[in-house]
């Protein structure tokens, strides 16, 4: 459809030939948004699982953003109408108590679900696009601090799509496979962190 963005502020309806600030509506009032994740996180934005689909009634509701308001509160967001205005998500206590002031949350969509997670290694998922969100992983205690989200697609093979997401630390990184246990409502297996051994990069 030629929807394009760029860091997370700007974004353009027809492949980059004009661009228009992102605006977001907040209690009936339009604002730039202004402290984007995206402007230093690729997992700052994540698309909808639909954003390509073939009927334009799914493509509309395009894509979700997080911010770290003025404040340092950080906040998700998500577009009903390719991306032309966002509105602000109602995050439940359960979230809010795992994101850190200041701190940008991660987004990552892996096959129907689009994936939330903090620096406390909290995965959250949603297939309502943020409607309602389920725990994939607990906050886990006595590790480092989350900075990456990120689909592994080196779990792709055989011609289906990737089904496991890396969590990558400072120090670590692990591989986790998010597997459904409940539809409606959305639950998940707790699934297992596995350690991925990183090439030796001394001498």
């Amino acid at each position: 459809d030629g929807v394009v963005f760029y860091g997370g502020k700007y974004h353009s309806q027809d492949g980059g030939e004009n661009w228009q600030a992102v605006k977001a509506s907040d209690q009936g009032q339009l604002l730039k948004i202004e402290h984007s994740c995206a402007q230093t996180h690729k997992d700052g934005m994540a698309f909808h699982p639909h954003y390509n689909h073939e009927s334009e009634r799914n493509r509309r509701r395009m894509v979700m953003m997080a911010t770290v308001s003025e404040n340092g509160k950080p906040e998700i967001w998500v577009s009903d109408d390719r991306g032309r205005e966002f509105r602000k998500l109602e995050l439940s206590k359960s979230i809010e108590k795992t994101l850190r002031k200041g701190k940008c949350p991660m987004l990552a969509t892996m096959g129907s679900v689009t994936y939330l997670a903090t620096q406390s290694m909290a995965v959250f998922g949603t297939e309502n696009f943020g409607e309602s969100w389920s725990v994939v992983l607990p906050a886990q205690a006595n590790t480092d601090t989350l900075v990456k989200l990120q689909v592994d697609q080196t779990s792709a093979k055989g011609g289906h799509e990737a089904n496991k997401l890396l969590l990558v630390t400072k120090n670590e990184v692990h591989q986790v496979m998010p597997r459904i246990k409940k539809q409606f409502p959305l639950k998940f297996f707790v699934p297992r962190r596995v350690p991925i051994v990183l090439p030796d990069s001394g001498p």
